[in-house]
C-alpha cells in the first residue's frame, strides 16, 4: 500500500468520535478525514489533515467558512456550485449495479476526487472503473470497512485505487491500515562484487526451493546466506535448462539453515518460511521487491559451499551441488554454481551482522 492516500470516515461515529480522531491524528499515513456537515468544526483534528465535509443540501455550502474544506456530495449539482465557489470537490457515489458503475466513470471526470462505495465485495467493478479513469486526472478512493480490504483495493489492477476511505469504529483497524501503508513493496539494496575465496563439495543435506506466487525475471534472485553478514544472489529458475522446463516462480535457494532476506531488511531461516510469507527478490542493479511464498519444497540433495570476501568481510551460501543452480557472477551474468572457482567475482549483499529473530540488532557477534 506504499504511496496510497488514507482517509478516515467519521460520519457514523458518535460517542467515541474524539478517541477515534485522536488515533487517526497519531497515524502518520492518514492524511484526511470525512465529516458530516454537522460535525465540521466541532471535532479537533491535526492541522496536517485534509478535511472533507459531506454536503447534502446546497444551503449547507453557506456554512463553510473555510474554502480549504473539500466538499463531498452525492449531488453533482451541489458539486458544480461548490467548484464555482472555489472549493475542491469529491463526488461520492454508491455503485450497486452495472448502471451505477458506468455512471461512476462517465460522470466521475467532472470532479478531482471520486469516492466509491460498492454494494458487493467483488473488486471487478473497481477494476473496470480504474481502467476507464486512468487517462484522467482524477483520484479514485474506495470506501472500505477493514484494513485488509484497504490493502486489497490498493493492489487492484496493479496500480489500485489512489486512496481508501476507512469507515470503522475500531481503533485496531486504524492502526492496522496505517501499518500496512508503511510496508514498502519496492526498495533498494546495495549489491556488491565480491571475490570467491572457497568452493567445497559438502555431501548430502536438506535444501529448499522457494516457490513464489510471482513470475520472476531473469535478472532477479534471492539473497541467501549462512550468516547475518549477508549472502549471495541465487538466481531464479528462469534460465535455460536442457532437460526440463524453467520454473520462473522458483528460487532453488539452498540449505535449510540459511538466512533468506525479507522485506524491511529482515531475515528468516528457510525452515521458518511457509505459504503466505513474504520474501525479497533483488535484481543485479539492487532493485528489490516483495513477493509472496506459494509453497516450500524441501528435499535431500548434495550440497555445495561457496564462500566469498568483500572488503575484509566473509560470507557464504550453501546451495544444491548441481550445474543447473545459478548464482550471479560479478558482471551480473547467471553462472552455474558448480563452475565457480577461487578468485572468481560474484554478486553479494552485505550488511552489519547481528540478528534476533530476523531483526537487525547492535551486538557483538562472531559467526563462522
Amino acid at each position: 500500500m506504499e504511496g496510497k492516500v488514507l482517509w478516515f470516515d467519521a460520519r457514523k461515529l458518535n460517542e467515541n468520535v474524539n478517541n477515534m480522531i485522536l488515533t487517526v491524528n497519531q497515524s502518520s499515513n492518514f492524511t484526511g478525514i470525512l465529516y458530516s456537515s454537522q460535525q465540521l468544526h466541532k471535532i479537533e483534528h491535526s492541522p496536517r489533515m485534509t478535511v472533507a465535509a459531506m454536503i447534502e443540501e446546497e444551503e449547507e455550502l453557506l456554512g463553510l467558512e473555510d474554502s480549504e474544506v473539500v466538499v463531498a456530495s452525492q449531488n453533482l449539482a451541489i458539486l458544480k456550485s461548490a467548484r464555482e465557489k472555489g472549493f475542491v470537490t469529491a463526488w461520492y457515489i454508491q455503485v450497486v449495479d452495472e448502471a451505477t458503475m458506468n455512471l461512476a466513470y462517465e460522470k466521475g471526470t467532472e470532479n478531482p476526487l471520486l469516492i466509491i462505495e460498492f454494494k458487493d465485495e467483488t473488486n471487478i467493478p473497481l477494476e473496470l472503473i480504474i481502467a476507464e479513469m486512468q487517462r484522467y486526472d482524477v483520484d479514485v478512493f474506495k470506501y472500505v470497512k477493514t484494513a485488509v480490504d484497504g490493502r486489497i483495493s490498493g493492489d487492484v489492477m496493479e496500480v489500485g485505487s489512489k486512496g481508501v476511505l476507512l469507515s470503522s469504529d475500531s481503533v485496531e483497524e486504524i492502526v492496522k491500515l496505517n501499518s500496512l501503508a508503511s510496508l514498502k513493496r519496492r526498495s533498494q539494496l546495495e549489491v556488491v562484487k565480491a571475490k570467491v575465496t572457497k568452493v567445497e563439495h559438502l555431501g548430502p543435506g536438506e535444501r529448499a526451493c522457494i516457490d513464489t506466487t510471482s513470475l520472476l525475471t531473469s535478472e532477479e534472485a534471492m539473497v541467501i546466506g549462512s550468516t547475518s553478514s549477508g549472502g549471495l544472489l541465487v538466481c531464479s529458475e528462469t534460465h535455460y535448462l536442457p532437460y526440463m522446463n524453467t520454473r520462473p516462480f522458483r528460487v532453488n535457494a539452498g540449505a535449510v539453515h540459511s538466512y533468506v532476506w525479507c522485506p524491511g531488511d529482515k531475515t528468516q531461516y528457510i525452515t521458518d518460511l511457509s505459504v503466505g510469507n513474504e520474501v525479497t527478490v533483488v535484481d543485479t542493479s539492487g532493485n528489490a521487491r516483495t513477493v509472496t511464498i506459494g509453497r516450500m519444497k524441501i528435499e535431500v540433495r548434495p550440497l555445495l559451499l561457496i564462500e566469498a570476501e568483500y572488503e575484509g568481510e566473509t560470507i557464504n551460501a550453501i546451495v544444491q551441488d548441481d550445474w543447473h543452480i545459478r548464482i550471479f557472477d560479478g558482471d551480473g551474468n547467471p553462472k552455474n554454481a558448480t563452475t565457480f572457482k577461487e578468485g572468481d567475482s560474484i554478486l553479494a549483499y552485505l550488511c552489519e551482522p547481528g540478528r534476533h529473530v530476523g531483526v537487525k540488532i547492535q551486538e557483538t557477534i562472531l559467526e563462522k
